[in-house]
């Protein structure tokens, strides 16, 4: 007797429109800006004693807030597309499959830092201990520098390597959300130190910052998606 084998059964796909998610994303991104930069005009003339209170949970510049959840969001979400680009990298025999890897690797990590602030614990050690003020006020910035200057120049082959397209938005992206995260943070240590926390100077350098960060983290997620349909014509997990 000759055994007949069932087919397979048929796999549901949910497709995800790289165009339609980029949007949703950008108006996620540009949403939570806005609603940080009320809070603090609203602070800054109605103080915090009013019938809003402090509208902390959607402030820019805290720990465990809206804004913070959704930059965590954006970066594991980047974490999980540069997972799917080595994998698919992978399959088409593909070089640089360790960069791939790693980065996706950092952009987990970078996630978890922004949910739990892990780096603020550096802040007042490396103060306190190397007497830091201005620019290094906010002391973790010496040794985010020393790591992004090392990734940076050990990723130039990588960048080099990709198609011309999406190597400008990667670099575009990395630009505009170092530049916030490192930068506008060592601009922000400077003003608090000669203007003070409550000063405008202050309350604009963060609320800068934080929007380059959004804005960066935005612009690489949507990159990578344009890169997944661009060089493989898409990416899917499937759960079998």
């Amino acid at each position: 007797m000759t055994e007949t084998r069932s087919d397979p059964a048929p796999i549901n796909a949910t497709r995800l429109r790289p165009f339609r998610l980029s949007a949703m994303l950008w108006l996620g991104s540009f949403a939570i800006i806005a609603a940080g930069i009320f809070r603090e005009w609203y602070v800054f003339h109605f103080g915090t004693e009013g019938f809003l209170k402090d509208l902390r949970h959607i402030a820019l510049n805290a720990e465990y807030c809206l804004p913070a959840w959704y930059s965590s969001l954006l970066l594991i979400s980047a974490a999980g597309l540069l997972a799917l680009a080595t994998g698919a990298a992978a399959r088409n025999g593909e070089r640089y499959l360790f960069h791939w890897a790693v980065l996706a690797v950092i952009f987990a990590g970078l996630s978890a830092d922004e949910a739990t602030g892990v780096h603020e614990v550096a802040i007042e050690p490396l103060r306190t201990g190397l007497g830091l003020s201005g620019i290094f006020h906010f002391g973790w910035v010496i040794p985010g520098a020393v790591l992004v200057g090392l990734v940076g120049l050990a990723y130039i082959p990588f960048l080099l390597a990709l198609p011309g397209r999406s190597r400008l938005v990667f670099f575009t992206a990395g630009a505009i959300f170092v530049g916030g995260a490192l930068g506008m943070e060592m601009a922000g240590g400077y003003l608090l130190t000669q203007h003070g926390e409550e000063s405008l100077a202050y309350i604009a350098a963060f609320i800068v910052e934080e929007s380059m960060e959004i804005i960066g983290a935005t612009l690489f997620v949507t990159g990578l998606m344009g890169h997944l349909k661009r060089q493989y014509g898409g990416a899917a997990l499937v759960i079998a």
